[in-house]
C-alpha cells in the first residue's frame, strides 16, 4: 500500500485485511497472445503522450486486462518490444582515494568560511580561514578577517608551523583563492607540497567542511545587543573559536581512541617523514594478488604504462574493485581512456578511468539484459516458439491416435499392411509409456478408446484388446 487511497480496498470495516486472489506464480506462462496485448496497452499509454509508470501499468493489465503478472515479468517484456530502457543496479565496490594519511602533521587542509556576528541588530560578515591536520582533524590554526585573502592563508599556515612543525602536503579546493602565485611561492619556498583533493570534486575534500559544520553547529550566530564597534566583535568571535578549538581538540573523534592534540604531538620518525613526502612525490605500486591474476595485470599495465598516480590505499582499493569487473569491459574502459588522455592529460587518473570503466559495464550489463528480455519475450520470439511447440504437440502421439492404429491393424486385411501398422503402433506406445508413470493408466485409456469404436464386432473387439497388450508389453 503506497497512498492513503488504497487503505479502503486492503482493508474492511473492520481493520481486517481483505484477501485479495493473486495468480501469481500460478499458470501465469507468458503466451504471444499476452505479449501483444502488453504491447498495444503500452503503445495506447505513449500515443497519448503519458509516460509508462511500471506499478501503474501493472495495476492496469490486471484489472482490465485479466494479465496478473509481476512488475519484473512485465517490465522484460517491455524492454524486449523496445518499450521500455533497460537499467541494471548490480552492485559493485566504487573506487575512491584515500585522502587521510598514516601520520599527523603530514597533510593539512587550509579553507574559509563565513560567519555572521549581530550586534544591535546589524550584521557583521567575517571570514574564518582554519587549518586542519587531515589525519587526526586536530584544528591546528585560524585567523578572522573581512575577507579569504592570500595574506590570512599564510598567516595561518606560519601558526600552524609555530605549533606543529612545517607539514608535508596541502590539500586544497579546485579552484581554491588560496592557490595564488604568492601562495604558490610560499609553499614552494617551505617544501611543502600542493595535493588536489580530487579530480572533479568542486566541494574539496570535506575536511575543513566538517569541521566548519561542527563549529558552526556548537557556536551559531553570535547575537550582541550593545553600541560596541566593529573590533569588539572580531575580539568575541577570535575568543569563541579559541575557545572552541581548544576543546575541540581535547575530544577523541567517534571510532578513535586518542584526541587530536595527543595525536599531533606523537612523535615521528624523520625517515616515515621522507617515506611519506616520497609517497607524494612519486607514487609507489604494490604487488598484485595472485587471484584475479588477469584483471589485476591489466590494472597494473594501466598504472605503469599511462604513469598514473597513486598510494598504496588507492591501489588495494583499485585491486578490490577491478576484479568485480569484466575483461572485455577493462579492454574498452583503456581504449576510451587512451583516447580522454589524448585530448586532455590532466584526466589521465585513476578515478577517472575507473569512471569510464564503470560506464561501460553498466551499458555491457543493460545490453545484456536487453538481448535476454528480446530472446524470451520478444513477440516474434514467442510466437516462434508457440508455434513450434504446437508442431510437437500435433506429431506426438496420443491414446486415441494409438486406439485408431490398433483398429487399423485388426481392420486390415493385408499382411504386410498389418505388420507395418503394428509397427507403428509399437512406436507410438514406446512414446506414450514416457508420458505416464503407471501402465495401468494408460491401458485403461486405450482399452476405453477401443470400446468406443464402433466398426468393432465382438470377434474383432477381442483381438483388438490381444493386440494393445502385446504393444503396451
Amino acid at each position: 500500500m503506497s497512498t492513503l487511497c488504497e487503505w479502503n480496498q486492503v482493508f474492511d470495516g473492520k481493520m481486517i485485511p481483505v484477501v485479495v486472489p493473486d495468480k501469481r506464480g500460478k499458470g501465469s506462462r507468458i503466451t504471444a497472445g499476452m505479449v501483444r496485448e502488453i504491447v498495444k496497452a503500452a503503445k495506447d499509454i505513449k500515443a497519448k503522450g503519458q509516460r509508462l509508470r511500471l506499478k501503474a501499468f501493472v495495476k492496469k493489465l490486471s484489472e482490465e486486462h485479466d494479465i496478473v503478472l509481476t512488475r519484473k515479468k512485465v517490465t522484460e517484456v517491455l524492454i524486449a518490444n523496445g518499450l521500455y530502457k533497460a537499467s541494471i543496479r548490480r552492485r559493485r565496490p566504487g573506487f575512491y582515494q584515500r585522502l587521510r594519511q598514516t601520520i599527523p602533521n603530514g597533510l593539512i587542509s587550509v579553507d574559509g568560511s563565513e560567519f555572521k556576528v549581530l550586534i544591535d541588530g546589524i550584521v557583521y560578515k567575517f571570514n574564518l580561514e582554519l587549518g586542519v591536520d587531515v589525519e587526526s582533524f586536530c584544528h591546528t590554526a585560524f585567523s578572522v578577517s573581512d575577507s579569504e585573502t592570500t595574506e590570512e592563508f599564510i598567516k595561518v599556515m606560519e601558526e600552524h608551523k609555530a605549533l606543529w612543525g612545517s607539514p608535508i602536503g596541502l590539500v586544497y579546493d579546485h579552484g581554491s583563492a588560496n592557490l595564488s602565485g604568492e601562495s604558490i611561492r610560499y609553499l614552494d619556498r617551505n617544501d611543502i607540497k600542493v595535493m588536489p583533493a580530487g579530480p572533479g570534486n568542486p566541494k574539496g575534500n570535506g575536511t575543513c567542511e566538517g569541521a566548519f559544520s561542527e563549529m558552526k553547529e556548537v557556536i551559531g550566530t553570535v547575537h550582541l545587543e550593545t553600541s560596541s564597534p566593529r573590533e569588539m566583535a572580531r575580539m568575541i568571535l577570535e575568543k569563541i573559536v579559541s575557545v572552541y578549538v581548544k576543546m575541540r581538540n581535547r575530544v577523541p573523534r567517534f571510532g578513535e581512541g586518542i584526541a587530536p592534540s595527543e595525536s599531533m604531538a606523537s612523535p615521528v620518525l624523520n625517515k616515515e617523514r621522507e617515506n611519506i613526502k616520497e609517497r607524494y612525490r612519486k607514487r609507489i605500486q604494490k604487488t598484485q594478488d595472485p587471484s584475479q591474476r588477469a584483471k589485476l595485470d591489466r590494472l597494473d599495465f594501466i598504472i605503469r604504462n599511462h604513469r598514473l598516480e597513486t598510494d598504496e590505499k588507492s591501489l588495494k582499493r583499485g585491486q578490490k574493485c577491478i576484479v568485480s569487473y569484466d575483461l572485455e569491459a577493462i579492454s574498452k574502459s583503456e581504449e576510451a581512456f587512451l583516447k580522454a588522455i589524448r585530448r586532455n592529460q590532466q584526466r589521465a587518473t585513476l578515478p577517472y578511468f575507473f569512471g569510464i570503466l564503470k560506464n561501460i559495464q553498466n551499458e555491457m550489463d543493460e545490453a545484456r539484459n536487453e538481448d535476454y528480455c528480446r530472446r524470451r519475450y520478444g513477440y516474434e520470439q514467442v510466437l516462434e516458439r508457440e508455434r513450434e511447440k504446437q508442431e510437437q504437440m500435433d506429431n506426438e502421439p496420443t491414446v486415441e491416435g494409438l486406439a485408431g492404429m490398433i483398429k487399423n491393424a485388426v481392420l486390415s486385411r493385408l499382411p504386410s499392411l498389418k505388420d507395418i501398422l503394428v509397427k507403428q503402433a509399437k512406436r507410438m506406445a514406446g512414446s506414450l509409456r514416457k508420458q505416464y508413470c503407471y501402465l495401468e493408466v494408460l491401458r485403461k485409456k486405450v482399452l476405453d478408446a477401443l470400446n468406443e469404436v464402433s466398426e468393432f464386432t465382438l470377434e474383432q473387439l477381442k483381438k483388438a484388446t490381444i493386440l494393445m497388450e502385446e504393444v503396451l508389453a
